[in-house]
């Protein structure tokens, strides 16, 4: 390996220890994401291609390597490289319907490191997704789910807890109406009122 490439190593070695050093990062709004409060990553979190804004909500907590990709290649041209086309021809073949992308995440929503998460995904409030998915579709509220590709593994609650959450939007709480229901967000909702 040359002086070069043991340069790029050290800087890349060094720039991820001073990431870490510095994680969790608040997310906050900018030209591609619509963001809630206190929504954090733990670093490297990355958008890749162009298209409508992501939105994510409150009180998520995204880890380490997190992707959202916004685009595809076509399919249906003879060649799918981009660059192909724009160096020889200057510029790209034209789709014919410009595809409406998004991707949106609800609140208290908890993605692992190592996800990745394709266009047109809608993730529900109060999901879990597990380190390593690739999330292809869109996830009900509540739902916990993993894999390649990613699939429902189990809820994190009960019909009528989920109800009573969703009906709450605790999320959008302000910081009074948290600090006055503690008991609401340390009761142990997997276990029923009777129990």
């Amino acid at each position: 390996m040359g002086i070069k490439g043991k340069l790029k190593d050290w800087l890349r070695t060094r720039l991820n220890r001073l990431l870490d050093e510095k994680t969790p990062v608040l997310i906050t709004n900018n030209n591609y994401i619509n963001a809630g409060k206190n929504t954090f990553h733990n670093g490297n979190f990355q958008i890749r291609g162009k298209g409508s804004k992501i939105t994510i909500g409150s009180y998520c907590a995204i880890g380490k390597d997190v992707k959202i990709i916004l685009n595809n290649h076509p399919t249906e041209f003879t060649c799918m490289q981009y660059s192909f086309y724009t160096s020889h021809f200057k510029t790209t073949p034209k789709i014919k319907e410009k595809q409406d992308v998004s991707v949106e995440i609800g609140s208290d929503v908890w993605i692992g490191d190592n996800v990745i998460i394709l266009p047109n995904v809608n993730i529900g409030h109060g999901c879990v997704i597990g380190a390593g998915s690739v999330v292809t579709k869109s996830i009900a509220p509540y739902t916990i789910v993993g894999g390649v590709p990613a699939k429902k593994i189990k809820m994190r609650f009960n019909d009528d807890k989920i109800q009573e959450l969703l009906k709450s939007e605790w999320w959008t709480w302000n910081t009074t109406q948290i600090k006055e229901n503690k008991a609401f967000f340390f009761k142990n909702n997997t276990v029923s009122d009777g129990d």
